[in-house]
């Protein structure tokens, strides 16, 4: 009985218990003390910048489980540094995808720069070292976003947060459509700096027109520019 007590108990809390939403303008993690297990969240404006390598289902089969490896590892580490470079902060790792989330005025700049400066290293640095041909795809939207917490207390391995909202669903979704490229949303381009749109007097983005798996037709800039690490 007591787990079937404490499953009701906290589904019930969650129903009655009032949502407390407080304003914020920064990216939490899951030691934010703001956060708990309760019906307690924050919200903010943010940009999210997916990248996934693509058919990542193939690599140990195509180099073998130890090399494989050595690419995820190159990969992550690329994306970590490249993204904390840049302002941003790393909330997710999923295998063969990465979730980078900016704050503040410049946060669409700051993710378009760092998704063209791990596509630059992947290129120059990550297959070139490795000896490998991976491609990834960048995907960046912006938005409202309610964070809260979820799992359970006093062990680091059974919480975590979620990202409640449009902007982190279509960065992922634009992410997917990406091969070789970064996919924007129009939401994001309209809000980047002019060196992030133009490099020497030529356009970085082409308009595109996608429908996504969940049938929505969204309309987006794509370009395959990437920005060279010095």
């Amino acid at each position: 009985m007591a787990l079937l007590e404490d499953l009701n108990g906290k589904i019930d809390s969650y129903k009655n218990q009032p949502y407390e939403i407080i304003q914020t303008t920064i990216v939490p993690d899951t030691d934010t003390n703001q956060l708990t297990f309760g019906n307690k969240g924050l919200t903010c404006e943010y940009a999210f910048l997916f990248v996934d390598i693509r058919k990542s289902s193939q690599l140990h089969e195509k180099y073998g489980f130890t090399k494989a490896a050595k690419i995820y590892q190159s990969f992550h580490f690329i994306n970590v540094r490249v993204i904390e470079e840049n302002d941003g902060f790393i909330r997710a790792f999923d295998g063969d995808r990465v979730m980078g989330v900016f704050v503040g005025d410049y946060k669409n700049s700051n993710a378009v720069k760092a998704a063209m400066q791990i596509q630059w290293a992947i290129r120059n640095i990550l297959n070139p070292i490795l000896g490998t041909t991976i491609t990834c795809g960048g995907g960046i939207d912006c938005g409202e976003i309610l964070v809260t917490k979820v799992g359970k207390g006093r062990d680091k391995n059974t919480n975590d947060l979620v990202w409640v909202g449009k902007a982190d669903n279509y960065a992922s979704h634009l992410a997917n459509e990406a091969n070789n490229t970064i996919i924007i949303s129009s939401n994001s381009y309209n809000r980047l700096n002019e060196s992030r749109i133009n490099s020497s007097g030529r356009c970085m983005w082409n308009p595109k027109r996608l429908t996504l798996k969940n049938d929505t037709v969204v309309n987006c800039f794509e370009s395959n520019f990437d920005w060279i690490i010095s």
